[in-house]
């Protein structure tokens, strides 16, 4: 088992499995996650959920010997690190994902009004948090925190239609659904830097954002 594709049975819904999480339910999990990315990028210079640029920025830190900035954007990424642990943890326990989304809510509030030096640690732990405690979508496997993995799935399901029947339709055919993950998370950065922009504390409307994953809508599958 990884930790960006965990066991989809150690996840619990609003209702009885992760499985059942929705297609809107993704695209609302990708809009907290770009609005805290660009909100953490302009203000703290290092990012939410993109470990691979933050180990970058670690690294650049480290030649510079700016050991102080190498321990801030080490600390984001152990924080992150321990919010997947967290979110298995308690998953593994059987707490539904209203519970997860209320503990990331309240991370995300106390981030917003914390200090620097403690508010990008722990938006970084509630991004962990947040990859962690939901994967399935309408089955298929997403990340919502980091897209990479998801546009390479979309490459290959738009890649794997060629030359294939128009009659034949396979599980994979997700490509509707990638492209709003990406849409949505796009979206989310545009607001994170109007946000950032006009008020003093931006973060302050990502728990908002994220109550909306709660809100059931009938199923349907975007294709």
């Amino acid at each position: 088992m990884s930790l960006t594709n965990p066991d989809p049975r150690f996840f619990m819904s609003t209702s009885t499995s992760q499985g059942e999480n929705s297609a809107h339910q993704a695209w609302v999990l990708a809009v907290v996650a770009g609005f805290s990315d660009t909100v953490g990028f302009l203000t703290w210079g290092a990012f939410a959920g993109l470990m691979s640029g933050n180990s970058v920025l670690l690294g650049i830190a480290l030649a510079a010997g700016q050991m102080g900035d190498a321990l801030h954007r080490f600390g984001i990424i152990a924080a992150f690190l321990s919010g997947i642990a967290v979110a298995t943890i308690l998953t593994r326990k059987a707490i539904p994902l209203p519970g997860l989304v209320a503990i990331e809510a309240t991370i995300l509030l106390l981030a917003a009004v914390l200090p620097v030096e403690v508010s990008a640690p722990m938006l970084g732990l509630a991004m962990g948090i947040q990859n962690a405690m939901a994967t399935q979508f309408g089955g298929l496997t997403l990340n919502t925190v980091f897209i990479t993995g998801d546009l390479q799935k979309l490459i290959q399901t738009v890649a794997g239609r060629i030359g294939r029947s128009p009659k034949t339709k396979t599980p994979s055919d997700h490509a509707g659904t990638i492209i709003g993950l990406w849409l949505f998370y796009l979206l989310g950065a545009a607001l994170g830097a109007v946000a950032h922009a006009h008020f003093a504390h931006p973060l302050l409307f990502a728990p908002l954002m994220l109550l909306i994953v709660l809100v059931r809508l009938p199923k349907f599958t975007a294709r």
